[in-house]
């Protein structure tokens, strides 16, 4: 083999380095967001998505809109909690807690922080102090204990919990929020599903070194989003309210969830468990995560939420806006377990196109009656609602009964005994208008197919329900307070 030239052996190897210089590997891009910058990440083992903050370098999973099992909180272990279905809309929760290098370099970059007999306040509230397994603050400044860098930030206060959350970003997690992305869509009873805690799942009590170890120690534990040390390790600090209605309620801080490396007992460690604690408390069982909801955050990210049908499950507000607009309302009545009802609410209320029409230039007008599920309800009887966004069930009820109860009103007969559910009427909102009851319906339930896949019927008729109206007036209109058109509709004139 013949050897090459020492001259064009380094031509060869300057070309080869001029090749590898100008390709190279290109750096991850930058998010721009309200909440700071992040940088996209591949997907975790478990296939969520995550980001990293680029502010102090956390990692956040998306924990996806939808329902889970939220369990009844029931501090006995041995008497087994109710659960009911909870819907959430997505969500970036920390990956692992805040770590006491990320706290001292966030307490260090804050600039109002006042640091004093080794304790840090701000306007007078404590917000972290010394602590062997966390920050020492003797120096004038945050500086973390020797090879305690990793580990999660203890000796932190309630008050500082929330700082550095709105600092990087977000908040902290409200106690349903925690719990979604601990259990799961299942509502699991310890974040890795069943089985009793152990050494290799969890740092607690009986199964660890009785002190803090470093975030991510334990990834057999890893909730079902792919989060990390949701049981044991420190308590998350999150807000007390257990579900959207608290918030007005109960808008404090407080609960501590998940148990620490001090819970001798693995009911501490269960997913519902939860405690409290003073916002001024500060020491070494419990740390924090942030999160981040704010949904102009998600949608830079490119995390959006589907587009739902708007409802409404008040009469009179439906009637009242609907006149205003001169448009019509869609009235659809529905029972639990009724095929027909899934098949409709699922195929045609889910449909881009209806969405985006219906939510424009119509209203959709919703009863629901449990029906034969009232011995195991989707729906409870009061609350949020699951199958209609934005409505509560004691109103649908309320709705359905309206249309289709016992009681006496001027409602059309064919409403009140329509023949096969779910019944879906096109309806004419000028009731002072009417001379009989059946003036009110604009077209009946035989023009609306209940076999769940003729969207274009839905809109063909809607559409032609508001040419018997007139022009209506759309929805963004009516939100900026612009006046509606007159309508055309008459009564029909009387056959004899």
């Amino acid at each position: 083999m013949r050897r090459l030239a020492p001259a064009l052996l380094g031509l060869l190897l300057c070309t080869l380095t001029s090749q590898t210089a100008q390709e190279p590997p290109q750096a991850a891009a930058v998010l721009r967001t309200p909440a700071g910058d992040f940088v996209a990440l591949p997907d975790n083992a478990l296939g969520f998505r995550e980001f990293k903050r680029v502010k102090d370098g956390a990692v956040m999973v998306l924990v996806p809109g939808g329902v889970f099992r939220k369990r009844v909180y029931v501090g006995d272990p041995l008497v087994p909690a109710d659960s009911f279905p909870l819907h959430l809309d997505s969500l970036l929760m920390d990956k692992f807690e805040v770590t006491n290098a990320q706290a001292a370099a966030a307490l260090n970059a804050m600039g109002d922080i006042k640091f004093e007999a080794g304790k840090a306040t701000r306007n007078g509230k404590l917000m972290a102090e010394t602590h062997e397994w966390g920050l020492d603050l003797s120096s004038g400044r945050a500086v973390v204990q020797k090879g305690y860098e990793n580990h999660p930030s203890v000796g932190a206060s309630g008050h500082f919990a929330l700082a550095y959350s709105r600092w990087a970003g977000g908040d902290l997690p409200r106690g349903y929020e925690w719990e979604k992305a601990a259990a799961g869509p299942a509502g699991f009873e310890f974040p890795w599903g069943t089985g009793m805690p152990d050494h290799l799942r969890c740092n607690s009590y009986l199964h660890g070194p009785r002190h803090t170890m470093p975030v991510g120690s334990y990834p057999q534990g890893v909730s079902p989003y792919g989060l990390h040390d949701m049981a044991g390790n420190v308590y998350d600090r999150c807000y007390w309210a257990e579900t959207p209605n608290d918030l007005n309620r109960e808008p404090r801080l407080g609960m501590i969830r998940g148990g620490s490396w001090l819970s001798p007992h693995w009911a501490n460690l269960r997913c519902i468990d939860r405690c409290g604690q003073d916002m001024d408390a500060a020491e070494g069982s419990v740390g924090f995560r942030c999160v981040i909801r704010d949904a102009a955050v998600l949608k830079a990210l490119g995390i959006v939420e589907p587009p739902r049908v708007r409802c409404v499950d008040d009469v009179d507000a439906a009637f009242d806006e609907a006149k205003a607009r001169n448009v019509p309302i869609l009235l659809f009545l529905c029972f639990e377990t009724c095929g027909q009802c899934d098949r409709t609410r699922t195929e045609i209320f889910g449909d881009p196109r209806f969405i985006a029409w219906m939510n424009e230039n119509a209203i959709l007008l919703v009863g629901h009656h449990p029906g034969d599920g009232a011995q195991d309800p989707v729906e409870p009887k009061t609350g949020d609602s699951l199958l209609y966004p934005g409505c509560r069930n004691e109103n649908l009820a309320r709705t359905f009964e309206y249309f289709g109860g016992v009681e006496r009103r001027v409602v059309p007969r064919q409403i009140m005994e329509f023949k096969m559910s779910p019944g879906i009427f096109a309806l004419m909102p000028h009731t002072q208008l009417m001379e009989e009851p059946d003036h009110l319906v604009l077209l009946g339930e035989d023009e609306f197919p209940k076999d769940g896949h003729d969207v274009d019927a839905f809109l063909a008729n809607l559409k032609r329900a508001q040419e018997m109206l007139g022009p209506g007036q759309p929805r963004a209109d009516f939100v900026a307070g612009k006046p509606g058109p007159q309508t055309k509709w008459q009564p029909p004139a009387d056959k004899e």
